[in-house]
């Protein structure tokens, strides 16, 4: 896959929870390791998101540190970003469990509402590209964590 189609598929990625600047195509490249990274985003001085040049997987690559795997495929990627947009809005559309109940019974349900977006994006997730949510560090596990805690 080429620079140009790379781009055109990671352009539907309007929810992508990554925050740097997504770059034109042709990308740049770094060489991290021995290994040929194009930089398809870049946060300045904190991180970038980058496409391995041998398999096309893409990697999470924070300044000064080492790769992790973001995920498999730019397909996955785009599939994951799907998915993730989907649960965000879920996520804004929940109301909350009423009226009627104490603080820590609202504090409860929501924690638990929460918890069930969570686990349902992290099995949809694996099934999608189980190598990407493997580890509890990974950048799609901390992302539905994260967005299970702003409900």
């Amino acid at each position: 896959m080429n620079d140009a189609e790379v781009a055109s598929l990671l352009a539907g990625c309007v929810c992508c929870p990554y925050h740097g600047v997504w770059q034109a195509s042709p990308f740049a490249e770094r060489m991290v390791g021995g290994v040929r990274y194009a930089l398809v985003a870049v946060d300045p001085g904190l991180s970038a998101l980058v496409l391995q040049r041998d398999d096309g997987s893409l990697w999470f690559l924070p300044e000064g540190d080492v790769p992790r795997l973001v995920n498999s495929s730019v397909e996955a990627f785009v599939a994951f970003n799907r998915a993730y947009e989907e649960a965000t809005a879920e996520a804004d559309a929940y109301e909350g469990p009423g009226d009627g109940l104490s603080e820590d019974e609202t504090v409860d349900l929501v924690e638990q509402a929460g918890d069930t977006l969570t686990e349902a994006l992290l099995k949809r997730f694996g099934v999608l590209d189980a190598e990407a949510v493997a580890d509890e560090n990974s950048f799609w596990h901390i992302e539905a964590e994260e967005l299970g805690y702003g409900m």
